[in-house]
Parts: C-alpha cells; sequence; structure tokens
C-alpha cells in the first residue's frame, strides 16, 4: 500500500511553479511537496478544466505504487 509521508500536504494546494505557452500548447509545472507534474494541454485551457481532467490523479499515483510494491487490485 502506499503512503504518504506527510498527510498534511494532502491538505496543501499544489503551488503552480511555472506556465508557458509554445505555439498552441500550455505546459504548467505543479509542485506538491516531493512530487512535481508537468502538464501539458491546448492553449486556452482554462484552470477549472484542468483541474476536473486532473482530480483523479492522485488516486492514479497511489494505484500504480501499489503496482510496483506488489499489490493487487
Amino acid at each position: 500500500m502506499a503512503t504518504r509521508s506527510d498527510d498534511t500536504t494532502a491538505s496543501k494546494p499544489p503551488a503552480v511553479i511555472d506556465v508557458d505557452v509554445v505555439g498552441d500548447r500550455v505546459l504548467a509545472t505543479v509542485d506538491r511537496g516531493d512530487v512535481s507534474i508537468v502538464v501539458g494541454g491546448p492553449a486556452g485551457t482554462s484552470g477549472e478544466e484542468l483541474k476536473e481532467l486532473l482530480g483523479d490523479v492522485p488516486e492514479k499515483i497511489e494505484f500504480v505504487a501499489e503496482l510496483f510494491n506488489g499489490g493487487d487490485r
């Protein structure tokens, strides 16, 4: 089972480090604790759209971590 080293990070909002628009794409780098993620999408994608699309990312990361740790789902 995947565990968190600090459960208080779950309640903290992610900090956006950098946003770049390259041609018709937008790249956003997001940091939360020890994890950094770069997200790319069409330019003009709203923050709300990204939030909706990425809402289940924490659960997916935990799922993959459990697979690597020998867990079965």
